[in-house]
């Protein structure tokens, strides 16, 4: 049987016990990058999967870039489910499926706003304070996801015990299949660790005094029963950058930020942990745990 038969099939199989979201991320990855590759495969090993990540990893796609160690290793996950069921079912032989991967290339690492800036981000969000620009000092404040951001209602938000409630995102989904083909999903958060709560800090709650009525069923960025997608709201932060002359980093630096400026102040690893809705200790630490010069210098000094 052809790869792409028994990866269908596999897919089929699997579909019935995945969210709806999981199954969108399964067919993206199958069309955009797996069966392209895999699709006239008949016979397929370790050394064939091997070449192809090779290929990922060196070679620039449509778009221009190399494809992330991070991502190939997630498509790596995909295929060597859909190698055991063909194993199981007796299309494959058994075979082993050990990867190697290459590093990624310098200046691939997560970016963080400088201190100076982050401080800069809150002075603009509280000289121009609305319930969008609320939502970006939230995010450097609280380290949630875009999509967690954009699925929060007031209704989330304990003023008296200041804290936040994460336990939805908001994603838009694509199914090639179906009409329209996208649409907006609004579901658990990424793992079950995801849900979470989290303390707001001083500076939070003094934004949520002055901000105008709020109407405890909307959603806080809109402060209505419509909720914002985060394709909006990523134009909203690129543009308030541009007009308060901040300098541009992705909307996912923002928690970057905020966990790197935990870490680096001495915060608790496992505490960072759960407040970023990490699986796992060691997500944070192979992410965030970098010390910088002036704690490598006090390092020596303790020689």
């Amino acid at each position: 049987m052809k790869f792409e038969t028994v990866a269908m099939e596999w897919f089929e199989n699997k579909r019935k016990f995945l969210k709806e979201s999981t199954e969108a991320y399964y067919i993206l990855q199958l069309r955009n990058y797996i069966l392209p590759e895999f699709s006239e495969i008949e016979d397929l090993n370790e050394e064939a999967v091997q070449k192809i990540v090779y290929k990922w990893q060196t070679v620039r796609n449509k778009q221009g870039t190399i494809i992330r160690k991070s991502t190939v290793a997630n498509l790596v996950v995909l295929i060597r489910q859909i190698a055991k069921y063909a194993i199981k079912k007796k299309y494959l032989p058994p075979f082993d499926l050990a990867i190697a991967y290459l590093h990624d290339v310098p200046g691939n690492d997560n970016k963080t706003f400088a201190y100076e800036e982050q401080d800069t981000i809150i002075e603009a969000v509280m000289a121009d304070l609305s319930f969008k620009s609320f939502g970006i000092l939230l995010s450097l404040n609280t380290g949630i996801r875009i999509g967690e951001l954009c699925a929060l209602r007031w209704s989330d938000v304990d003023r008296v015990q200041n804290t936040v409630t994460i336990q939805n995102t908001l994603q838009r989904v694509y199914n090639k299949d179906a009409e329209p083909k996208t649409k907006i999903i609004i579901g658990n958060p990424k793992t079950l660790k995801s849900a979470r709560y989290i303390p707001l800090s001083k500076t939070l709650q003094n934004a949520i005094r002055q901000l105008p009525f709020i109407d405890d069923s909307g959603y806080i960025l809109t402060n209505t029963s419509s909720f914002m997608e985060p394709r909006t709201f990523r134009r909203f932060y690129e543009k308030f950058l541009l007009k308060h002359d901040i300098g541009y980093m992705n909307f996912h630096c923002l928690r970057h930020s905020f966990a790197t400026r935990l870490v680096q102040n001495g915060a608790d690893y496992k505490c960072v942990s759960e407040l970023l809705g990490h699986t796992n200790i060691n997500t944070t630490m192979n992410m965030y745990v970098h010390p910088d010069l002036r704690q490598k210098r006090n390092c020596i000094e303790l020689f």
